[in-house]
C-alpha cells in the first residue's frame, strides 16, 4: 500500500527545518501521540550536513478483536531509523519492527519526506511511504489499520513542528 502525506507550513523552510533537526523533536511529540505508550530517541547524530536518527516506539492502541489472536506485544513496538540531508531538505526513514528475525520478510515500510518552500514564506512537507505486510488474511485490513496510526503520527509531528519553529 502506497501512501501521500502532505502539510503546508506557514513557516520559512530554514525555519522548519530547524525544528525537524531539533534533538527535542522526539521528547516533544511523544505528548501527541495517545496509542503510543513510549518513543524514545535512540540517536540524533548531526554530521557533514546529514542527521541519522533512530527513534523507538511501542504502541498501546487496542487491536480488533480478530487481530489479537495474531498480533503479540511485540509486534506494536518498531524502530524509524532517518536519514535526512539539510542540503536535499529530504530523507529517507524506514521501519524496523521488534520481532523474530525469521517474521521481518513479513512486514516492510519505508518512504521519504521533503521540505519544499513555498510562496509568501510557507513550506510544504511530503510524506511519501510504502507499507507492505505479507500475511493474506490480514492484509488489506491491517495495513488500512497501519496507515491511520502512521497518518496520525505524521498529523501530530506536523503539529510539533509548527509548535517548535514558532516558538518565541
Amino acid at each position: 500500500m502506497h501512501f501521500e502525506i502532505v502539510h503546508e507550513f506557514d513557516i520559512p523552510l530554514d525555519a522548519l527545518e530547524l525544528a525537524v533537526i531539533s534533538p527535542t523533536l522526539c521528547q516533544k511529540l511523544a505528548h501527541r501521540l495517545p496509542n503510543i505508550e513510549s518513543v524514545q530517541q535512540k540517536e540524533h547524530l548531526l554530521k557533514e550536513g546529514r542527521l541519522e536518527r533512530i527513534w523507538s516506539y511501542r504502541a498501546t492502541f487496542r487491536l480488533p478483536a480478530f487481530a489479537r489472536v495474531y498480533v503479540t506485544p511485540e509486534m506494536m513496538a518498531w524502530d524509524e531509523r532517518s536519514i535526512y540531508d539539510i542540503k536535499k531538505h529530504s530523507s529517507e526513514w524506514s521501519i524496523s519492527p521488534h520481532i523474530k528475525p525469521e517474521w521481518r520478510k513479513y512486514f516492510t515500510a519505508g518512504g521519504s519526506y521533503m521540505l519544499t518552500k513555498l510562496d509568501s514564506g510557507r513550506t510544504k512537507r511530503t510524506v511519501h511511504g510504502t507499507i507492505e505486510l505479507r500475511v493474506p488474511v490480514l492484509r488489506g485490513v491491517a495495513e488500512k489499520l497501519i496507515l491511520g496510526e502512521v497518518r496520525r503520527t505524521f498529523d501530530a509531528e506536523a503539529e510539533t513542528l509548527h509548535d517548535l519553529a514558532t516558538l518565541v
